[in-house]
């Protein structure tokens, strides 16, 4: 992960430059998703990539939820809204590619923004698939590869410069494709921005896991 010095110490960029752009984001796009898809999910919730604990507010009628974010700086500022849960909490610095969970642990899985940053998007999305029991529920908030050529080619080419500065964001990655080849059934969509952010639920079969 990208270090730099400032004022003398090594730090993570990324989490001093996220806030501050992601809260007209969440105030003016994002919370209505959250506030449409999260509440209702229940049992033993594992979210991926928890950052500064943007969801945290939204779960309701979850028994208790599992946060992983592998940043520690993240950690640390995702506390208070840790603390002013609705739900008990627990943030883990995890790797999401190799989870430190039994299989069939949890109920409903949480992605926001996460896939196009990870290393392997299949294998995170497969590690989910076995921490999970049979018949969860996953909700899935990601920006993917655009369907027309033309934009396609401008996130591919943003895209080294752009995952430099942003965490090893990727612009260009086709994650509802991932989320399929990885087992899940994506069983609603909602596209936004001409199809470059999609807002996915999708869920496991509910008989024993393959």
């Amino acid at each position: 992960m990208e270090k730099t010095k400032i004022g003398g110490d090594t730090m993570n960029v990324f989490p001093l430059l996220y806030t501050p752009i992601m809260q007209p984001v969440e105030k003016h796009f994002l919370h209505a998703l959250r506030q449409k898809h999260l509440p209702s999910l229940n049992g033993h919730v594992l979210e991926i990539g928890s950052g500064p604990g943007a969801s945290f507010p939204y779960y309701r009628a979850a028994t208790k939820v599992t946060a992983i974010e592998p940043n520690d700086r993240m950690r640390l500022l995702s506390l208070p809204a840790q603390l002013r849960a609705h739900v008990p909490i627990r943030t883990l610095g995890a790797s999401a590619e190799r989870l430190p969970f039994e299989e069939n642990t949890f109920d409903s899985v949480v992605c926001t923004l996460v896939l196009c940053s990870v290393e392997d998007p299949v294998r995170v999305l497969q590690e989910l698939k076995r921490v999970c029991k049979p018949g969860a529920t996953a909700y899935f908030l990601e920006h993917v590869q655009m369907a027309h050529p033309a934009a396609a080619r401008l996130q591919r080419s943003i895209t080294p410069v752009w995952k430099h500065f942003c965490d090893g964001c990727h612009l260009d990655r086709p994650t509802h494709s991932y989320i399929e080849q990885a087992g899940w059934s994506i069983t609603h969509t909602e596209a936004y921005l001409q199809g470059f952010l999609l807002s996915m639920q999708a869920g496991l079969p509910s008989g024993p896991s393959s």
